[in-house]
């Protein structure tokens, strides 16, 4: 029983060490700063769930000088991969070497020819503020897509809107720099299904999926 609670001591305390060393990269004055998330996750990984890291995690907020930088989010920091992992599932995000895209329902982001965000999807850019967060290394590229109904120059207009305000509702909420973010709308000019069947008439389902949100997210490398 001794050696346990020595080890366990003892891996704590290695995890503090890691902590400090890593720490030099923490700015302060940035607590949103990814070396900041990757110096605290290092440490995090090194000591293991297994060997007190939830200890650590929740211990390390009172360290002079870094309690206001984690911002009381030790826990999330533990199970920011879990998190981040399932946020990519739900939103069924679309993986690559170097980005990640996102594609987001304009019908569960906005009412009928609107660009405000509805409350319901704040879940949904949740999940994506996440996935931002964590992956981001370059540019964030947010484009509106609209269906064929109504004149090309209003659904452009409407486009151009509802990235501008997926873009706005990161910043705020999801702390995201705004410089990193570039946002464009393309109307109707890139379906990704038809807007009217064979022989002419109306095609809602295809509407439906053509009324989106794209987002793509530059990273260095695949998902580990």
């Amino acid at each position: 029983m001794r050696s346990g609670v020595k080890n366990t001591t003892r891996f704590i305390a290695v995890g503090f060490i890691l902590f400090a060393v890593n720490a030099l990269a923490w700015n302060v004055d940035k607590p949103d700063d990814p070396a900041a998330h990757d110096a605290a996750k290092i440490s995090l990984t090194a000591l293991g769930p297994d060997r007190g890291a939830r200890t650590l995690s929740e211990d390390i907020r009172t360290i002079e000088g870094l309690n206001l930088s984690t911002g009381g989010q030790g826990l999330a920091l533990v199970a920011s991969v879990e998190q981040l992992q399932q946020a990519i599932k739900d939103l069924d995000a679309e993986v690559k070497d170097m980005e990640i895209t996102v594609a987001l329902s304009s019908d569960v982001l906005f009412d009928f020819d609107k660009a405000n965000i509805k409350a319901a999807a704040q879940t949904e850019l949740e999940k994506l503020g996440l996935i931002i967060r964590e992956k981001r290394t370059g540019d964030v590229t947010i484009t509106g897509h609209t269906d064929a109904k109504g004149g090309d120059d209003y659904n452009l207009k409407l486009s151009d809107r509802r990235a501008a305000s997926v873009k706005d509702w990161l910043v705020k909420n999801a702390q995201i720099d705004a410089a990193v973010i570039k946002t464009q709308g393309l109307g109707e000019t890139k379906p990704v299904a038809p807007n009217t069947q064979a022989d002419g008439s109306d095609d809602p389902e295809g509407r439906a999926k053509n009324r989106r949100v794209e987002i793509v997210i530059q990273t260095k490398e695949k998902l580990k």
